[in-house]
């Protein structure tokens, strides 16, 4: 395993900078041979994911590994730092703030008569000590001024609720500005190599002079929230080389995939002032790790791990000997896992054994050892499901250490990432719904005043007499908030993660198969996360309605098939070498049944909240948007609503099986007539 203090080496020039490579090779700004427009423009590059999960911190972490050979600081030490001290002083400014008097804003006399009538206004702010020190601990660990500027506003007149949130956008941008030192290193390796291409020395001032020409490109591929970053498709840099390169890797034309074509139809709409649109940094970052791939000879078949970055060759030739072997116990896959896992595992007891304590210790009422159960049989649904679909039929087509990271990167990488497409595209969703509902009222004046003198009866009225907008709300929400985002980012967990075990010599069936099961367990891991926040964080304390979300969400097992679903257009894609599958006909069938099946429950909720706002019985009237939080649904009344869902469950099951049953039918006929293996 290389140390940390030894950088891994890149291939000679002879591997990446060959004649046929400068022939292809189109040189963008700073001279990286990819655009940093081209995020997820390549179907087959996991790198555009990686740089978007966790705010690609995981990423910008390897690519300064694979280029310096240091390792990033301790996770515990990163949270210390960065979100418990941090914490403690917003949490300190906050008890402790003090009210101060706002000016008045019409004239010192009114002011005057405001202070004697005892109307005078005021605010909370931060104590001047605990503020300071905050200030100059930022300074302390590196926050640069600018960001101090931004955020001292927020602090000072000290709001509990956005403080953090603003800190935490601070932190993220103080991540991507540190970036710009690994920008600089990969430009100064991409001048090295082009001068070794030209057959020229490399001369320290004329890099330097490079450098300082581009440092303002380096600054901004970086910048978190702007789109002055300049489109550098038009570039021309010094090495004249403009030739297009609109092939992939085998010489044909690279149309590019479902999610190819969105991105390029969202990105084009920012061009009308010759920008880029920057978002948080995720253009730069994916830029800069397909070209460290390619600088460290890891463009091909993965050699390390994420965030450990232990080699393969560590711990996988004890995987293979079980495989060949049949080792069908359990501790001895387990004894065979990398470092990744190992961590993860342990983490995972480690915050059990503290929710145990806290729940047996009495601290909080609503969480006492019934939830506690509630909470282990909502972890034991998605083991279970992980133990048929894995550990019974399919536990040496795929490790079960690649089964623990793919479980992982779905509960801890997919889940934020879909929390936050979420929230844009519902806020999207929810400026087309207005507009909507201003033209109802527009022509309905009426229903206009009403909303001005009592909302809450308006808002029923609206629900009663308009059900098309409660309609079309629903179908939205359902397609495109739920099942369009959930399965994108489920797909895109399954492409972040890393594993040897697709690079060993097998059968097109165990792929498949592998294949499938890492997929599922991506959407298992994603949906145990998503089970929590519902019945711990969405529904009221009380032990009845926790087990009734839990049974609930159990019954209908959506995720794991639309994801079983979707390995099927993958393994035609990536197997059977069918490139019709791209992002959009993978996703389509999974996304049409996720989508039928919330939309149904979505309109069978919000009927029986119509029908109970006529009958006189709705206590929360105006409330009939979020049919999730009702509490009081008859279970009879339901029943339709969860039949229909059964049944579309039974007919997505069906699907699969039939698609797999050909799929199976075609891997059988390859193998014996033609011997075909995956290489």
């Amino acid at each position: 395993m290389a140390t940390e203090q030894t950088p891994i080496t890149r291939p000679p020039s002879s591997s990446v900078g060959d004649s046929s490579n400068r022939q292809r090779r189109r040189y963008y700004r700073g001279g990286f041979s990819t655009s940093i427009c081209d995020i997820f423009n390549n179907p087959n590059s996991r790198t555009d994911c990686c740089a978007v999960a966790c705010c690609g911190v995981l990423s910008s972490d390897r690519n300064r590994y694979l280029l310096t050979g240091k390792r990033p600081p301790a996770l515990w030490v990163r949270v210390l730092i960065w979100f418990i001290i941090p914490s403690l002083f917003i949490a300190a400014m906050s008890y402790f703030a003090v009210d101060i008097p706002m000016p008045s804003s019409s004239g010192e006399e009114d002011g005057d008569d405001g202070q004697e009538g005892g109307t005078q206004q005021t605010t909370k702010a931060a104590p001047p000590g605990i503020f300071w020190s905050f200030v100059i601990y930022m300074a302390v660990v590196r926050i640069t001024i600018y960001h101090m500027l931004l955020y001292v506003t927020c602090i000072y007149f000290c709001m509990p609720h956005s403080s953090m949130f603003y800190y935490l956008i601070q932190v993220i941008s103080y991540g991507f500005m540190r970036n710009q030192g690994t920008r600089k290193v990969i430009m100064q390796r991409l001048y090295e190599e082009r001068a070794s291409d030209r057959g020229e020395e490399v001369d320290p001032q004329q890099m330097a002079s490079f450098l300082l020409r581009h440092n303002l490109d380096i600054k901004r591929a970086h910048t978190c929230w702007s789109c002055f970053y300049t489109h550098d498709y038009q570039f021309i840099d010094e090495s004249g080389m403009v030739n297009n390169n609109d092939m992939d890797e085998d010489g044909e034309d690279n149309e590019g995939d479902f999610c190819s074509k969105i991105w390029g139809c969202l990105s084009n709409t920012f061009f009308c002032c010759g920008c880029w649109c920057q978002c948080f940094g995720c253009c730069g970052i994916a830029q800069e790790e397909r070209e460290v791939n390619r600088l460290t000879g890891h463009d091909g078949i993965p050699k390390i791990d994420y965030i450990t970055f232990q080699p393969y060759e560590e711990y996988y030739p004890a995987i293979v000997d079980l495989r060949e072997n049949q080792n069908k116990s359990l501790w001895a896959h387990m004894r065979t896992i990398s470092e990744l896992s190992s961590k993860l595992l342990k983490n995972v007891l480690a915050v059990l054994i503290f929710i145990i304590l806290f729940a047996l210790s009495d601290v909080d009422s609503n969480f006492t050892w019934k939830n506690l159960i509630i909470l282990f049989l909502t972890l034991g649904q998605a083991f279970f499901i992980e133990y048929l679909v894995h550990w019974r039929y399919n536990r040496f087509n795929l490790s079960f250490d690649s089964v623990v990271k793919y479980f992982g990167c779905g509960f801890l990488l997919t889940t934020p990432m879909a929390v936050v497409f979420e929230r844009v595209i519902s806020t999207v969703a929810s400026a087309i719904v207005l507009i909507v509902g201003v033209i109802i009222l527009a022509s309905d004046s009426e229903l206009a005043d009403e909303m001005q003198t009592d909302q809450k009866k308006a808002m029923k009225d609206l629900a009663v007499n308009h059900p098309g907008l409660f309609i079309f709300m629903n179908f939205i929400n359902a397609f495109a908030v739920a099942a369009l985002c959930e399965e994108f980012v489920k797909y895109f967990g399954y492409r972040m993660v890393q594993t040897p075990c697709f690079s060993n010599n097998q059968t097109l069936k165990s792929t498949g198969s592998a294949i499938t099961v890492a997929m599922v367990s991506v959407s298992l891991g994603f949906a145990c996360c998503e089970n929590l926040i519902y019945i711990f964080v969405y529904s009221p304390p009380g032990i009845a309605i926790q087990a009734s979300t839990l049974l609930a969400r159990s019954f209908f097992p959506v995720h794991p098939l639309c994801a079983a679903i979707q390995s099927i257009g993958v393994c035609k894609r990536d197997l059977e070498g069918d490139k019709r599958y791209g992002l959009g006909w993978i996703s389509l069938p999974a996304i049409m049944l996720h989508g039928s099946f919330d939309f149904v429950l979505m309109i069978a909720a919000y009927y029986y909240q119509v029908e109970n706002i006529k009958e006189g019985n709705d206590d929360d009237g105006g409330n009939v948007t979020t049919p999730d939080t009702d509490d009081d649904v008859d279970i009879v009344s339901q029943l339709p609503a969860m039949v229909c869902g059964l049944i579309f469950v039974v007919i997505g099951y069906s699907w699969y099986v039939i698609q797999e049953s050909s799929r199976l039918y075609c891997f059988v006929l390859c193998y014996y007539v033609f011997n075909t293996k995956i290489r």
